[in-house]
């Protein structure tokens, strides 16, 4: 009875964050489609290079579990944090900045830009499936709320980093936009459910 109270109370928990995911993601998607051409092309390749590669050929699960791993022992204090912290993305990123200020970033920036956003999705994929098979319920409560809330902590961070190495990429942007599309997305909802049908 209490583990079915708690996966409904976390079902109840996903839905209130759900549209604060959504918008996290739109932001997030937007700031990366307003890069110049090239930068762009060579983050959406890489995302989806990575999928494609999960999918038919290799999951890098073993390069995931190392970073994963790392990160563990050096956060022992936080649990969570080999789910909440993209190790590999952040290192491309402090990379890109140090070829950048050595000025050969021009040079360098296709690959890493490919690969920060390879190891990204190879983080955030591989985290949902490994919480996701860990959830036993058939609910799966947990892993909904959970991967919910790595999702935005995730995207939040990389957009840190990405504000800090790439001048196109705005954090500000990225910030009004999550609230204003959040503010709407919840407004909306609200009138949905209780204004729209109260008439």
């Amino acid at each position: 009875m209490k583990e079915t109270f708690l996966a409904i109370l976390k079902i109840c928990c996903f839905l209130l964050v759900l549209p604060l995911i959504a918008t996290s993601f739109i932001a997030f998607q937007s700031q990366i489609l307003s890069l110049s051409v090239k930068k762009e092309v060579w983050v959406l390749w890489g995302a989806g290079s990575y999928v494609a590669l999960n999918l038919f050929v290799y999951d890098f699960k073993s390069v995931y579990i190392s970073g994963k791993s790392l990160i563990e022992k050096l956060f022992a204090f936080f649990k969570p944090a080999g789910y909440v912290v993209p190790i590999y993305s952040i290192v491309l990123i402090i990379v890109y900045v140090i070829a950048s200020a050595l000025g050969i970033g021009a040079s360098l920036r296709p690959y890493l830009l490919f690969f920060i956003a390879f190891t990204f999705a190879m983080h955030l994929i591989l985290t949902a499936n490994e919480i996701y098979e860990s959830d036993k319920s058939i609910l799966k409560a947990h892993y909904l709320l959970a991967f919910g809330a790595i999702f935005i902590v995730n995207v939040v961070i990389i957009s840190l980093l990405l504000a800090w190495a790439i001048p196109e990429y705005s954090l500000v942007v990225f910030i009004k936009s999550l609230a204003s599309q959040t503010s709407h997305l919840y407004k909306s909802v609200y009138r949905t459910l209780f204004l729209d049908s109260s008439v």
